[in-house]
C-alpha cells in the first residue's frame, strides 16, 4: 500500500478509539455483497485480503480500507434491449406500443439484466492518526473524501473532524515561495510543476510542468496577477507531492531515501510489508503535516498536538 493522494480531516477533539475498538466498529460496518437486483452497496473490508482484522495499526496510524460495488449496467444496453422487445411486439402484434408500456418493459428488462452485469469495486484507504487525532484519505477528489469520512462517522458513531483552516492563504504563499524560494519551509523545495489560475470569476489556468520554476517567463504569470493553486515540493529528498490550495497532497511519491528501502521489503509476507510500507511513509508524511500546518497557522492544530 501506497498513499497517492491525501485530503486530511483534523480532529476538533481527540480521539477516543483505540485500535482494537475501531476494529470492533468497523467489523459492524462490513462491506456486504452485491445483491442480484442491488445497483451500489459499501461499507468497510480488511486492509489485507485474506486476513479478518479490519484495522492494521502501525505507530498510532490505524488503517483501514473503505469499499464500494456498484453493478455496472449500461444505458446502451438496457436501451437496445428495450428496442428489440418493442420491435418483436409490434411485429407480432401489428400495434404500437405506448410511452407508458414501453417504460414498463424498461422497468422489465432492468429487474433482468440487472443479475447478470458486471460489479466494479473501488477500494479508499484511510489511515487515522490516533497520536495526532487526523483522519488521511487516500481520495483525489474532495467529494470522494467527505463520503468516505461520513461511511466512517456512521460506523464510528461519531467523528468530530473539520477540514484544515490556514491563517495563511495557500495560494498567496505558494505564489511568495516561487517569489522567494528562502520562505519555504525548512527542508521544502520546488519541483518543476504548478498551475497558476487568475482571481476573477473566469479563473482563467495556466499549467507548467517540467520547467524550472525560477526562469522569467514563468514568474511572469506572477506579475501578470495570477496566484499558485497547486505547487510540485519535494521534502527532506525523501519524498514529493504536488500541494493544492486546500493543503490536499496529490500525486505523492517516494524519492531516494524512502524508495531505496521500498525497494527491499519482502514482498512475500503481506502483513510485514504493509507493516514497513506504512511506518515509513507514515513518518514522513506526519513530518509533512506538522510542518505545513504550522507554517500555514491551520487553527486548531497546537491545541490538538498538545493533546
Amino acid at each position: 500500500m501506497w498513499i497517492r493522494n491525501l485530503c486530511v480531516f483534523l480532529g476538533t477533539e481527540s480521539f477516543p478509539w483505540s485500535a482494537a475498538e475501531l476494529d470492533e466498529k468497523l467489523a459492524d460496518a462490513l462491506c456486504p455483497e452485491c445483491g442480484d437486483q442491488a445497483t451500489r452497496v459499501d461499507g468497510f473490508v480488511p486492509p489485507i485480503k485474506g486476513e479478518h482484522a479490519m484495522v492494521h495499526a502501525v505507530d498510532g496510524l490505524a488503517i483501514c480500507v473503505h469499499q464500494e460495488i456498484t453493478r455496472v449496467l449500461p444505458n446502451a444496453v438496457l436501451a437496445e434491449e428495450v428496442d428489440d422487445r418493442v420491435e418483436r411486439i409490434e411485429t407480432s402484434e401489428g400495434r404500437k406500443v405506448s410511452r407508458r408500456e414501453k417504460a414498463d418493459i424498461k422497468d422489465e428488462a432492468h429487474f433482468e439484466l440487472l443479475p447478470r452485469a458486471f460489479t466494479r469495486s473501488k477500494r479508499t484507504p484511510l489511515i487515522i492518526d490516533l497520536r495526532a487525532h487526523r483522519v488521511w484519505v487516500d481520495a483525489s477528489s474532495e467529494k470522494r473524501a467527505e463520503d468516505v469520512v461520513a461511511r466512517l462517522r456512521e460506523a464510528l458513531g461519531s467523528l468530530p473532524v473539520a477540514r484544515p483552516d490556514a491563517r495563511l492563504r495557500p495560494p498567496e504563499e505558494m505564489s511568495r515561495w516561487l517569489e522567494d524560494v528562502n520562505a519555504l519551509p525548512n527542508g521544502f523545495e520546488c519541483g518543476d510543476r504548478c498551475v497558476f489560475e487568475t482571481t476573477d470569476e473566469v479563473k482563467s489556468s495556466v499549467r507548467v510542468t517540467a520547467m524550472d520554476l525560477q526562469r522569467e517567463e514563468v514568474l511572469a504569470h506572477l506579475a501578470a496577477g495570477m496566484q499558485v493553486v497547486k505547487l510540485n515540493v519535494a521534502v527532506d529528498d525523501a519524498i514529493e507531492f504536488d500541494l493544492d490550495e486546500n493543503l490536499d497532497l496529490k500525486r505523492i511519491r517516494a524519492l531516494d531515501l524512502i524508495q531505496d528501502d521500498l525497494d527491499s521489503l519482502d514482498a512475500g509476507d503481506a502483513v510485514a510489508e504493509l507493516t514497513a510500507r506504512v511506518a515509513l511513509q507514515g513518518e514522513a508524511l506526519r513530518g509533512v503535516l506538522d510542518r505545513l500546518y504550522t507554517h500555514f497557522g491551520v487553527a486548531g492544530e497546537a491545541d490538538t498536538q498538545a493533546a
